[in-house]
Order: C-alpha cells, then structure tokens, then sequence
C-alpha cells in the first residue's frame, strides 16, 4: 500500500469563527498551551461549581496532495492525558469521551497547477471550557483512524491560583 502525503497542523485558541466561502478562519489569542483553571462565575454559577480551564477553540489544518482532495476523510480530534487514556468528562448519564469525529471533503484548489495541494480547515469551539485536573493534555487528531504524534497540540492545565489573604494566617491553637 502507497503513501498519500496528508499534512495537519493542530492548533489552539481562545476563539475562533469560520468563513465558510472562503475556507478560512478568524482566531483571537491562537497559539497558546498554558491555561489556569478557573471557577465558572455569574449569577447562575452555584458556589459549588466546578474548576475549568478558559474557552478553548481546537483547530486543524489539513494539507493534502491531489489523490486525496475531493474525496470523504473522517477527521477525528480527542483529548488525551499525559498517559494516553482519552479524557472523560461528566455527562448526562455517564462519563463521555473528549471527542469529535467529523467526515469533510478537501477540495482540489481550482486555477492552480497540477500538483499544488489541497486544503481544509476544522474547527471544535469549547466556550465553557473543561472540567481538567492540573496536569498535560494533548489534543490528538486522526484521519481515517490513522494517526501521527505531530498531528496533536499539547497544552498544560495550572492548578488556580491561591485566594489572597489579608492579615496574618492564624496560629494553631488560636480560636
């Protein structure tokens, strides 16, 4: 079995939007791979709430060569840990994966020459973020269930920061 060159780039931001004519898209803060968990806040958050990182927006560029333009790819994104189980958060009924699977057709480039690859994007936008431990995580892709180590984003989750104090800290045995 043959090769067919496929190239993705895997990428994080605070937000994103697409432009579905143009096959482009539009990313505030992209780059990133340190976040700090947080308390969700609002009037709505009960005092209880959970710790989550900030909103996240998971990218992926595809480059890939003629052979495999204009014909369905099924895109896979999961959320890894540091030791390569796929992350479970909390779900209506039970624990659900990290994932998203998406089927999506790179198009030949029309006007070009023969040979210059094709091009896609995806986007998975996480607004509220995710209830993570501390810890490193990756955001994994696969295409066709095949899958490379440089097709992923890394990124560190930071425990809160500590609650500023006033004062002195009391003394044991002070009551």
């Amino acid at each position: 079995m043959s090769f067919v060159p496929l190239r993705l780039h895997v990428l994080l931001a605070d937000r994103g939007t697409q432009n579905p004519q143009g096959g482009t898209l539009n990313l505030l803060n992209a780059g990133w791979s340190v976040t700090q968990l947080r308390r969700l806040a609002g009037p709505s958050a009960p005092a209880w709430a959970p710790l989550v990182t900030g909103p996240q927006v998971v990218v992926v560029f595809l480059e890939a060569e003629l052979a495999m333009c204009n014909r369905p790819i099924l895109l896979e994104i999961e959320l890894v840990s540091e030791d390569g189980d796929v992350v479970h958060v909390p779900g209506p009924a039970a624990p659900q994966p990290v994932r998203l699977e998406q089927r999506l057709i790179v198009p030949s480039p029309p006007g070009v020459p023969t040979g210059f690859p094709g091009r896609a994007t995806a986007m998975m936008e996480l607004p509220t973020g995710l209830p993570l431990a501390p810890g490193i995580y990756r955001w994994q892709a696969k295409v066709d269930k095949r899958e490379e180590e440089a097709w992923s984003a890394h990124f560190y989750v930071a425990a809160p920061p500590e609650p500023a104090t006033f004062g002195l800290p009391r003394a044991a045995g002070d009551g």
